[in-house]
C-alpha cells in the first residue's frame, strides 16, 4: 500500500476536563508538525468520544483554516472558569427526587425535561450554549464535500437499549459495520446534540434526547473509538489517550501518601476509579487487539503468502463481521504525567469560594480529604477551569512534541 493510499484517522477518547490533554496535542500537531511536513497534516478520519467527540466535531468544523482552529481551541480551553461551567442543579435533583416518587406511584405531575436534558446534577447551560456557539457544526459537512476529511464519528450510548450507537457523517455510504447487537451506526449529520449527548457522564451531565431516544457518554462501552476508525477503512490510526500507562505516573508520592495507604478510601475516590474502569482502562485491551490481528496476519502471510493468505482469511471474516482484516499502524500518544495528580495539586491550592455551591465544596472536599494519599482522578474529571486546564494543555503539547519524529512518519 502506497503512502498516499493510506488513510489516517484521528482516535480522540473521553475524559472530562481531562480533554484539554488532547487539544494541547492537537494544537501542536496543527502548528508545529506543517513546518517539518511541508504540509497541513491530514486526517481523513476523525473519530471522538465524550469530550473527545466535542474536540472531533471543532477540529472537523475548523480543518479548512488550521491557524484559527489551534488558536481558538487553545483559548476556549484556558479561558473556561470553574463556577461557570460547573454548577450545582438544585431543580435536576428535584427533578430526579420526584422521578423517583413517580416510580413508587405517588400521583404527581410530570414536567418536560429541561432544555432536552434529564438527569445529572450539574447544570449545563453555560456548558451547552458553548458548544452550540462556537462550535460551527455546518462547516463539517461542508468540509467533508470539500475533500478535506472522509469521515467523522462521534459516539454515545442509548440509555434504553445500553447499545453504543455511533453518528457517522460521511462523503460515502456507511460502510458494513458489525452484527454485534450491542453497537450500531447511524448516518447523518453531526449536531450539537450528538456531541453533547456523547459527552454526557452518567449522573455528572443530564443525558440528552436525540431523534426520540436518551443518550448518555458513549465512553461506557467505547471511551476511545479505535473500532469505528477501523471500520470506516483507517489504514493508520493516532491514538491520544487521558490516562498515563503506570499508577502514579512514575512521579514521587503526594504528602502523607505512605501514612494514610491502609485508610479506606473516600467515596470520591472510588468514584474516581470507578470512571477510570469505565472510561479509560479499555484503551491497553483494544490496543492489544489490534496487535494480535496484526501479527496474525504478519505471520500468517509467511506461512501460506501474504496475499492468499489474506484474501482466503478475508472470505471467511467478511461473511461474519461485515468487513475484511487488514494491516493497521497504531501510534499512541499519552499524559507523561498523572492527571489525577494534576489535579489534586491544583485543588489544594483554591479557596473553598472557588467551588461555588455548598454540595460541590462538599463533593471536592470529600475527593481531597485524605490529605493527599490518593490522586484525585473524580476531580481531574470535572475541574472545568482554566487553571487547571491550562496545564493539561501545556502537557499535551509537551509531550506530542517529545514524539515529534514518530508524528512525522505518521503523516509523511
Amino acid at each position: 500500500m502506497s503512502s498516499r493510499s493510506r488513510k489516517r484517522a484521528l482516535v480522540l477518547s473521553g475524559g472530562g476536563a481531562r480533554g484539554a490533554y488532547e487539544a494541547g496535542v492537537m494544537s501542536y500537531l496543527l502548528k508545529e508538525l506543517p513546518g517539518e511536513l511541508g504540509e497541513q497534516p491530514r486526517f481523513d478520519i476523525i473519530c471522538g468520544t465524550s469530550v473527545g467527540a466535542i474536540n472531533a466535531a471543532w477540529v472537523a468544523a475548523t480543518l479548512d483554516e488550521p491557524d484559527r482552529c489551534a488558536r481558538r481551541l487553545e483559548e476556549l480551553w484556558r479561558s473556561l472558569e470553574f463556577n461557570q461551567v460547573v454548577e450545582f442543579s438544585y431543580q435536576e435533583l428535584w427533578r430526579i427526587l420526584r422521578q423517583t416518587l413517580l416510580d413508587y406511584g405517588l400521583r404527581l405531575p410530570r414536567r418536560k425535561p429541561i432544555n432536552g436534558r434529564e438527569g445529572g446534577f450539574v447544570e449545563t447551560s453555560y456548558f451547552d450554549g458553548l458548544i452550540r456557539r462556537e462550535i460551527p457544526f455546518g462547516n463539517i459537512r461542508r468540509n467533508l464535500e470539500a475533500g478535506l476529511l472522509e469521515a467523522i464519528s462521534v459516539s454515545a450510548t442509548n440509555i434504553l437499549s445500553g447499545q453504543t450507537t455511533v453518528f457517522v457523517d460521511s462523503i460515502g455510504e456507511i460502510p458494513p459495520w458489525t452484527r454485534d447487537v450491542r453497537r450500531r451506526a447511524i448516518g447523518g449529520e453531526v449536531t450539537a446534540d450528538k456531541v453533547l449527548a456523547s459527552a454526557a457522564i452518567p449522573v455528572v451531565f443530564p443525558a440528552v434526547a436525540v431523534d426520540g431516544g436518551w443518550y448518555c457518554d458513549g465512553g461506557l462501552r467505547q471511551n476511545t473509538p479505535i473500532s469505528p476508525a477501523l471500520r470506516l477503512g483507517a489504514d493508520r490510526v493516532l491514538v491520544i489517550a487521558l490516562q498515563n500507562r503506570s499508577l502514579g505516573g512514575g512521579e514521587e508520592p503526594m504528602e502523607n501518601e505512605l501514612a494514610c495507604q491502609d485508610n479506606h478510601p473516600t467515596q470520591a475516590f472510588v468514584i474516581g476509579k470507578v470512571l477510570d474502569a469505565l472510561l479509560l482502562d479499555p484503551l491497553d485491551y483494544d490496543l492489544g487487539v489490534l496487535e494480535r490481528v496484526n501479527a496474525i496476519l504478519e505471520y500468517g502471510g509467511e506461512a501460506f503468502g501474504e496475499e492468499n493468505f489474506v484474501d482466503e482469511l478475508n472470505k471467511v471474516i467478511r461473511g461474519h463481521r461485515g468487513q475484511g482484516y487488514r494491516k493497521v499502524e497504531p501510534l499512541l500518544i499519552r499524559p507523561s504525567r498523572d492527571l489525577g495528580r494534576v489535579a489534586a495539586r491544583f485543588a489544594r491550592g483554591q479557596s473553598p469560594r472557588f467551588w461555588g455551591s455548598l454540595p460541590l465544596r462538599f463533593l471536592a472536599g470529600r475527593a481531597l480529604e485524605d490529605g493527599g494519599s490518593h490522586e484525585s482522578d473524580f476531580l481531574s474529571y470535572l475541574l472545568f477551569d482554566g487553571g487547571y486546564t491550562g496545564e493539561l494543555f501545556d502537557l499535551g503539547y509537551r509531550d506530542a512534541e517529545q514524539m515529534r519524529e514518530e508524528l512525522v512518519e505518521f503523516f509523511r
